[in-house]
């Protein structure tokens, strides 16, 4: 397994501890899909799912991208790396699109 996998499946873990941990009550149900980090590690992409209306998901994306100095900070204190990367939020709408296909499969099948 490369570094930048293993940085990456690192960085998912901590984040949704801390987010789950410090920002339950603020953002309601929300799941860390995947992580992918440049080349030189100054910039770590975060890609998230959140479970409600649109309304919703764009509060807790600008609450999160507000919030990536704080997070960075704590992960820092929690991991050994030379260098935490930058974060940024991204919604993730794959989760939400599987579900619609499954459901059309679902009612073409009745």
């Amino acid at each position: 397994m490369s570094r930048i996998i293993r940085i990456e499946s690192l960085l998912k873990q901590e984040i949704s501890r801390v987010i789950h941990q410090d920002f339950r009550d603020n953002l309601g149900l929300i799941s860390i899909t995947h992580i992918k980090i440049a080349k030189d590690l100054s910039l770590a992409t975060v890609y998230y799912s959140h479970f409600g209306d649109e309304k919703e998901q764009q509060r807790s994306l600008e609450k999160l991208n507000k919030s990536c100095g704080f997070i960075k900070g704590m992960i820092g204190k929690d991991i050994r790396l030379k260098r935490i990367p930058n974060l940024r939020f991204r919604l993730d709408h794959s989760l939400e699109r599987g579900f619609n296909v499954v459901d059309q499969l679902n009612r073409l099948n009745l």
